[in-house]
């Protein structure tokens, strides 16, 4: 996202919904209809009944205005986990898998992370950055403010660093979501490695972590960790030395099966650890004993056709905080849609429409470590806004399939449609 903080002046707001980030699972309707954010922040909230004066002094300074219209008002989404740098679609393993093959079977069988590995390598790497920046795009008409957005589907040294760099250069374009770089080396072990899987951890190690951290590319590093993919000894290994270079911690685990995933993200102090849906109650109770989040993204078991969802409420009623990302990628979940995962939270994993939206806002802004700073109407937040045409906080998850905001605004900035 280019550093290009405006001023605006929001009115007519029909009802602002502000999830708070200390509280969670609350969702505050505000007793305000207009909003001024000044230098890309949220700077004060109006009503225009008790505070006519103040409203018209802004007015008077020639601020842009943009008329709500009595829409809702929310926190642009924060999707705390995707997979955007891939070249080439997979929607033959959509239609294999709907005959019947399974998840990992199709991966043995040179598809999955592979498959999109080999099309990444031979792309072209403007055509793949004009790919890349489409989708992000598309997250901002869906009302996706900010995108964790991870490599991974390099596996090279050159690749991984290609994969960061590219991501390092769209978040200089304006307009396009604030983007929360993630180094997912660690995504799977290349087949010319599988021999000698050290040689692979050493290159990780010593030959893309270092320039990562020297270049900035990437705020976070994760690993895929099933048993199928990485042991936990391999990934407690890879994740430390990356926490000791200074990068925060993801984690993919517990997805296909429960092998203690979740327990090592909270023993390594992660951030968050994605997917859960074989998490067990040891696990359940590490993580909340630790404070590390509960990423769940039901869009990958509704596309994967699986039958065991995540335990929203068993965490929840545990006092586990839950991020809710779309896990868009090529291959187990291509979607981008965050107002579709919410449809999803409330009808599988049984989450309120309250729950849901606060763990697409503020659960996301934990997820990054960025709690307060966006996924939130306090004061001083980014002013990244959605203006919906609803009456009440359900109808965004009551609405399924082609649900999108109205209006998008962008660090004070309303975003043209076609944006």
């Amino acid at each position: 996202m280019s550093d290009t903080p405006r001023s605006l002046l929001i009115t007519s707001i029909g009802k602002a919904f502000a999830p708070r980030p200390d509280s969670p699972y609350r969702v505050d309707l505000l007793q305000a209809d207009c909003l001024y954010c000044r230098e890309g922040r949220i700077e004060a909230w109006l009503d225009s009944a008790s505070q006519a004066a103040e409203i018209e002094a802004l007015r008077r300074k020639g601020l842009p205005l943009c008329d709500a219209s009595d829409a809702l008002l929310l926190p642009g989404f924060v999707d705390s986990h995707t997979h955007p740098v891939f070249f080439a679609h997979r929607a033959e393993e959509y239609e294999m898998r709907n005959a019947g093959r399974d998840y990992l079977e199709i991966q043995r069988a040179g598809g999955g992370i592979l498959s999109s590995r080999r099309s990444l390598m031979a792309a072209d790497p403007a055509e793949l950055k004009a790919r890349v920046r489409q989708r992000l795009k598309r997250f901002l008409r869906l009302g996706t403010t900010t995108v964790e957005a991870k490599s991974g589907y390099g596996l090279s040294v050159e690749h991984e660093l290609l994969s960061l760099r590219l991501l390092k250069e769209l978040d200089a374009e304006s307009p396009m979501p604030r983007l929360y770089p993630t180094l997912l080396a660690a995504h799977s072990v290349p087949p010319e490695h599988r021999e000698d899987r050290e040689e692979w951890f050493r290159r990780i190690n010593e030959q893309i972590l270092p320039v990562v951290v020297r270049e900035g590319l990437a705020k976070h590093a994760d690993a895929f960790c099933e048993p199928a993919v990485l042991s936990l000894q391999e990934t407690e290994t890879l994740m430390s030395r990356a926490r000791e270079a200074g990068l925060g911690i993801k984690l993919h685990a517990e997805q296909i099966e429960s092998a203690g995933g979740g327990a090592l993200a909270a023993r390594l102090g992660a951030l968050s650890a994605d997917h859960l849906e074989e998490i067990d109650e040891a696990g359940i109770q590490a993580m909340v004993e630790a404070g590390t989040v509960f990423a769940l993204l039901p869009g990958s078991t509704y596309f994967l056709g699986m039958e065991r969802w995540a335990p929203a409420r068993r965490i929840i009623e545990a006092g586990g905080r839950i991020a809710l990302c779309t896990d868009f990628n090529p291959g187990s979940s291509h979607i981008q849609s965050m107002p579709f995962i919410l449809s999803l939270a409330t009808c599988r994993l049984k989450m309120s429409a309250e729950e849901a939206v606060w763990a697409a806002t503020a659960g996301g802004a934990l997820a990054l470590d960025a709690a307060g700073e966006i996924g939130c109407l306090e004061p001083g937040a980014a002013a990244d806004l959605c203006l919906w045409p609803f009456q009440d906080l359900a109808q965004l998850p009551y609405t399924c399939g082609d649900n999108r905001p109205a209006r998008v605004i962008l660090g004070g900035e309303v975003l043209g449609q076609e944006e």
